[in-house]
């Protein structure tokens, strides 16, 4: 998220809690406008993670030329995809988003876990071994993008120009 639309959901979010309190908005301190903005990020990740996106899981392999089924659907003319490579990029899509939303509800249910336990204040060793089970959670999350992107990568015709030269696919080395 840029600086300038954190920045506007900040603004139209204290406006709204201002109209709703009867009170004009005022003043805003920095270390309030930087808890809303924390929050309204993790409100957007919770809602990707609840409709199966990415959120920004593969940017690794997106910035070095392996597209998302996603993107590569969305370029499916640009990049003159066979009936063949479109068939399958659609069902390796669909079987991403699938396991993306099981995954996804695990993170979820491992982070309200651990908050629990945080309230409950549970000892340590129980805080580390959840804290620890949610991030691996998020890995294999991150792992069903991440491995997306490199079976879309394959089923491109790699070597044909009019595919290996689109902006999602920079030409390869060998």
């Amino acid at each position: 998220m840029t600086g300038r639309t954190v920045g506007t959901v900040l603004l139209l979010a204290f406006s709204a809690a201002a109209q709703q309190q009867g009170t004009a908005p005022g003043p805003i301190s920095p270390g309030k406008a930087a808890e809303a903005a924390h929050h309204a990020c993790l409100d957007q990740e919770r809602a990707a993670l609840e409709r199966g996106e990415g959120f920004g899981m593969a940017l690794a392999a997106d910035r070095n030329g392996f597209p998302g089924p996603r993107h590569v659907l969305e370029l499916r003319a640009e990049l003159k995809l066979t009936p063949e490579q479109q068939s399958a990029i659609e069902d390796l899509f669909r079987r991403m988003k699938q396991q993306a939303l099981a995954r996804g509800k695990d993170v979820l249910v491992a982070e309200q876990k651990l908050e629990t336990l945080f309230a409950a204040k549970r000892p340590e060793a129980e805080l580390r071994e959840q804290a620890f089970r949610a991030a691996t959670l998020r890995a294999e999350l991150r792992w069903v993008h991440l491995s997306a992107h490199l079976a879309a990568r394959k089923l491109l015709r790699l070597r044909n120009a009019e595919q290996r030269g689109r902006r999602c696919l920079p030409p390869r080395a060998d």
